[in-house]
C-alpha cells in the first residue's frame, strides 16, 4: 500500500464504529486518521460512550454522530438487532470498526456480517488475545466476512492470527503514525534526563521502570509523564525505594500542548510495558530525535532498531532495562546519533501523511472491487 489514490478517490460514505468505553490508544490511533481522510470521504460516527464518540467527532468537522447501547453479550437480541438496523439505515459504502484488543466490537461485526453486500474492515491495535474460546470461534466466523482485515503492525497481525486460529498472513498492515513534532519550552532537570509517556495502568509497565532506574547508579533523573488509576501506588512504590529525589511525576498537558512537542528536551524515552501494538509513543521520541528503551513486545522492533535506534530488552526484566538505560546515559554521543539515525527512519517510514495514503490506498481497492 504504497501509491497514493488521493485524485482518483471516489466520494463515498465511511461509517467508523467504536465499542470503546474510554479513550485509550486505539481511540487516539483513530482520531488522527479522521483529521487527515481526504474531504470527499463523508464520515459518520457510531459509538456506545458519549465522551468517546465527542471527542472522536471532535478531530473532523462535520462528522455525523450515533450514539448507540452497547451489545452485552449473544443473548443480547435487541442490541444485536438495534446495531443491524443502524447499519442499515446509515447505507455506508464501508463499515469500519475500530478494535482496542482481539474480542473488542465482536458482536457488533456480527450483526454487520448478516447485511448483504456490505464492505466490512476491522482495524486491529492491540494484540490482546481474545477473552475466551467461544470469543475466538465468533472472531474465526466473522473474520472470513470481512473485505480487509488491518492491524498496526506485522508481529501484532501474527499474534492475533495466533491467538485466535485465523490463517497465517491473513491480516495485512498498515502503520499508525503521528503528525510531525515540534519543540515547545520545557523545563527538564540539569541531570540527563530519561521520559516515558504512559498510562499509569499494570499493561504500561511503569512499576518494573521504577524498579529498573533504582538499579541505575549514573546521575540522572526520570520523567513519568501520564495518569490512571495506579499513579498513587506507583508514587508509594517511588518513596518505598529511595527514587522521589530522583523521578518526577507529572500530569499529561492537555489543551494546545503536546507531549510529543516536548519530547527534544529529553534524553531519551523508555517503554517498559508488558503489551504493546504498535504504540505511537516511540515514533513521537523518534520523530524527536530521541533514542529509544523498550520492551519485546508486540510490534515494538519493527520500529526500534537494536543499535541503530535504540535498545529492546525482554519484558519483565528490570536489570535488563537498567543496563539499557545506563548504556544510553554513559554515552551521550552515541546515544545521540540513535536518536538522528530513529528521526530518519520514522520521517521515511511512520508520519500521519504516510498513514493516510495507505489508508486511501485500501479504500480505492475495496471500492474497485464489486461489493
Amino acid at each position: 500500500m504504497s501509491t497514493s489514490n488521493t485524485g482518483s478517490l471516489k466520494p463515498f460514505h465511511l461509517v467508523v464504529y467504536s465499542d470503546a468505553e474510554v479513550r485509550g490508544g486505539a481511540e487516539v490511533n483513530l482520531s488522527r486518521v479522521l483529521s487527515v481522510l481526504p474531504e470527499q470521504i463523508r464520515v459518520t460516527l457510531v459509538a456506545v460512550n458519549p465522551e468517546v464518540l465527542d471527542w472522536l467527532a471532535a478531530h473532523r468537522p462535520d462528522t455525523a454522530t450515533v450514539l448507540l447501547r452497547g451489545i452485552t453479550n449473544r443473548t443480547d437480541i435487541r442490541g444485536l438487532l438495534t446495531h443491524r438496523s443502524t447499519f442499515r439505515k446509515l447505507r455506508p459504502d464501508v463499515l469500519q470498526f475500530n478494535l482496542s484488543s482481539a474480542s473488542s466490537c465482536q458482536w457488533a461485526i456480527l450483526a454487520a456480517t448478516t447485511i448483504p453486500r456490505l464492505r466490512r474492515v476491522v482495524i486491529e491495535n492491540s494484540p490482546m488475545s481474545v477473552w475466551s474460546p467461544s470469543s475466538a470461534r465468533l472472531k474465526r466466523l466473522t473474520c472470513k466476512h470481512l473485505s480487509a482485515h488491518i492491524a498496526v503492525g506485522d508481529r501484532t497481525g501474527r499474534m492475533i492470527e495466533t491467538s485466535t486460529g485465523l490463517p497465517a498472513d491473513s491480516i495485512q498492515t498498515i502503520y499508525h503514525g503521528v503528525p510531525r513534532v515540534g519543540r515547545v519550552p520545557t523545563e527538564r532537570p540539569e541531570q540527563p534526563t530519561l521520559l516515558t509517556v504512559a498510562r499509569h495502568d499494570p499493561i504500561k509497565g511503569l512499576d518494573l521502570l521504577l524498579q529498573a532506574f533504582a538499579l541505575v547508579d549514573s546521575p540522572s533523573r526520570l520523567v513519568l509523564i501520564g495518569e490512571g488509576d495506579e499513579t498513587a501506588a506507583l508514587q508509594q512504590m517511588c518513596s518505598e525505594l529511595g527514587l522521589d529525589d530522583r523521578v518526577e511525576f507529572r500530569s499529561a498537558p492537555w489543551g494546545e500542548a503536546r507531549v510529543a512537542d516536548m519530547m527534544w528536551a529529553f534524553d531519551g524515552l523508555v517503554l517498559p510495558s508488558r503489551l504493546e501494538g504498535f504504540p505511537v509513543t516511540i515514533v513521537e521520541a523518534m520523530l524527536a530525535g530521541l533514542p529509544v528503551v523498550a520492551t519485546d513486545v508486540g510490534s515494538v522492533a519493527e520500529a526500534v532498531l537494536p543499535g541503530v535506534t535504540g535498545w529492546i530488552v525482554e519484558p519483565e526484566n528490570p536489570p535488563a532495562l537498567a543496563a539499557a538505560m545506563v548504556e544510553l546515559l554513559n554515552d551521550p554521543t552515541a546515544s545521540a546519533q540513535m536518536g538522528a539515525r530513529g528521526q530518519e527512519i520514522a520521517e521515511s517510514a511512520f508520519t500521519i501523511e504516510a498513514t493516510r495514503r495507505s489508508y486511501e490506498d485500501m479504500y480505492a481497492n475495496l471500492l474497485a472491487q464489486r461489493s
